[in-house]
């Protein structure tokens, strides 16, 4: 008789406890897995959603996410937990799509959920249900069931109530117990405060629209403020920063973009000046700017925000999409794509929520829009770094180095005999004027100066004028007063950039600005050897005119040169 073989080729579909375990590492940080359960609650219409975590400095131990929304059906509550179970599944209305990201986001940190509810007006009928790891293992737990209980926990009560004391009409309660990967040290080494400040940074920027709009998210008892990379949403904390009036990023560029009658909208900003004034402030973690430190600026560069149905799902650099390479200055430049989630394919949007990416043509087409408005605003960035630079020359001798060399050579060189019949205090009083000096408030300023005239044979200062010379000479009784015109191209394009990248801090520093600078330079310094002649050459005998003007100048910028190279 022949053996029946059935029984042996049946298998379950899955090894529950296994499975789970499995699943536990499914992508999800802090931040990305309690923005689960927030999407929920958002969905189901709340306007207060709380987020609480227990335990001690060096560990936590539970998570609550508390909201006032409209509750979930005792019907639903028993499935909600079960893996693939969605009342939206594969839908592109609302926030979530999948029904697999608030029980993946719950396993990821904790070992036990449990979800308390009231979906009714004033109801007294409560529900509750659970799903625990440890129970699983050892089979003690094989199903989720939903039961009724007379409210929620006293231990977290208060989380379900207003500030004047009412309980929540509605709303659910969700308590992540038995957290197993938070701790200082950690599996990543992250403290527990830097993974709290890193879920105040994602809370704050990930739902700013919805927050903007009315929405209002506390985390440990304190409420979160909007933080948006665009710097085009208001928020109180921002603005206190900031003098009246300056917050706000100036919008460089905004279009749209028809997909199957779904719109991409594209936006381009600016932002503030305030926080770009001075090239090495790293954008606002060093001198003038260190007052924005807390803004986080240095962390935006060449990144792009994307949003799916006004929540942020990306914050991160998507590689080639910038005009040229990611510069250090494209941190001052907010860049952000919104779009529906009817178009998710486009955008290849995972179930997490954790990364998006144009597919190729659209991608192409976004490249096109933001390529000038990028452009525009790199070049708005470095003329106010040379606009601050400039001014900043106006107030203090940035030639200390020059001047230095050149005063030790002129102790032993012969004296000059030029003299223009210029008296030294109308040569002050036209520097003055030159600079914009007022001769009431920057009285220290106009003192230095003429101590310098007094000192120095030689007094180099900065100069701006719509003429056409590269400086101006004023000789007077052996003396010389050089005034650099910084309007000329050559002060503009080559000496302040040159200048800006000796003040920069070293970890600023591109290697390939670096080179393309030298080459700049080498090429600069060429074209006015070349200018120089040309000028020469406009004189029919450049010889007779010239030739002792060539031998003292290569003698004095051999001997300056020699002592320069000492001192810098």
């Amino acid at each position: 008789m022949a053996k029946n073989f059935e029984s042996d080729l049946i298998a379950d579909l899955i090894q529950v406890d296994k499975a789970m375990e499995s699943w536990r590492d499914s992508g999800f940080d802090l931040s990305t897995a309690i923005g689960e359960p927030v999407d929920n609650s958002i969905e189901a219409s709340a306007k207060l959603i709380r987020i609480e975590t227990r335990g001690s400095n060096n560990k936590i131990d539970e998570i609550i996410i508390a909201d006032d929304g409209l509750g979930i059906n005792p019907g639903v509550l028993a499935q909600v937990l079960k893996m693939g179970f969605s009342t939206r599944y594969n839908q592109r209305k609302g926030l979530g799509r999948y029904g697999v990201g608030m029980k993946l986001a719950a396993l990821s940190q904790a070992t036990r959920v449990d979800i308390y509810t009231n979906p009714k007006v004033n109801s007294d009928r409560y529900y509750h249900a659970f799903l625990d790891l440890s129970l699983i293992s050892v089979e003690k737990q094989k199903d989720i069931r939903a039961v009724g209980v007379s409210g929620y926990p006293e231990k977290y009560r208060k989380l379900m109530t207003y500030a004047d004391g009412r309980e929540f009409e509605t709303g659910t309660l969700i308590v992540w117990s038995d957290v197993d990967r938070l701790e200082n040290g950690g599996k990543y080494g992250n403290s527990i405060q830097e993974h709290l400040n890193e879920l105040t940074k994602f809370l704050a920027r990930a739902y700013r629209k919805f927050i903007n709009a009315g929405i209002t998210i506390e985390l440990n008892g304190k409420v979160v403020e909007l933080y948006d990379p665009l710097f085009l949403l208001e928020s109180d904390r921002i603005k206190k920063m900031f003098e009246p009036d300056s917050w706000q990023a100036t919008l460089m560029d905004e279009s749209e973009i028809d997909i199957d009658g779904h719109i991409v909208n594209v936006k381009v900003s600016l932002y503030p000046k305030a926080v770009r004034l001075k090239k090495g402030e790293g954008g606002g973690s060093r001198g003038s700017a260190k007052k924005f430190d807390k803004l986080h600026i240095e962390e935006n560069q060449g990144r792009v925000s994307i949003l799916r149905n006004g929540r942020e799902i990306y914050y991160n650099v998507i590689p080639r999409l910038f005009p040229t390479r990611i510069e250090h200055i494209d941190r001052f430049i907010g860049v952000e794509l919104s779009f529906p989630a009817e178009i998710d394919e486009y955008f290849q949007v995972r179930n997490v929520k954790r990364g998006a990416e144009p597919v190729g043509k659209l991608k192409k087409r976004i490249e096109e829009i933001i390529d000038k408005p990028i452009r525009t605003a790199r070049k708005l960035i470095k003329d106010t770094f040379n606009e601050t630079a400039h001014n900043e020359r106006k107030a203090a001798n940035n030639h200390t180095a020059a001047t230095q060399a050149v005063n030790i050579v002129e102790e032993t060189s012969p004296r000059g005999r030029g003299d223009s019949g210029i008296e030294p205090e109308q040569i002050v009083e036209d520097l003055v004027a030159d600079l914009d000096l007022d001769k009431k408030h920057d009285l220290y300023q106009i003192k230095e100066l003429e101590k310098r005239l007094e000192d120095q044979t030689i007094t180099i200062t900065d100069g701006s004028w719509p003429g056409k010379e590269l400086f101006e000479i004023v000789h007077y009784n052996g003396r010389a007063v050089i005034t650099l015109n910084y309007r000329h191209p050559f002060m503009k394009e080559i000496y302040l950039p040159l200048k800006q990248l000796g003040d920069d801090e070293p970890s600023n520093l591109d290697p390939e600005d670096l080179i393309r600078h030298a080459r700049l330079m080498e090429a600069a310094i060429d074209v006015l050897f070349m200018a120089f002649a040309k000028a020469e050459n406009m004189e029919r005998d450049p010889d007779r005119a010239y030739s002792d003007l060539r031998s003292y100048w290569g003698q004095f910028s051999a001997a300056y040169m020699r002592e320069l190279v000492k001192h810098v």
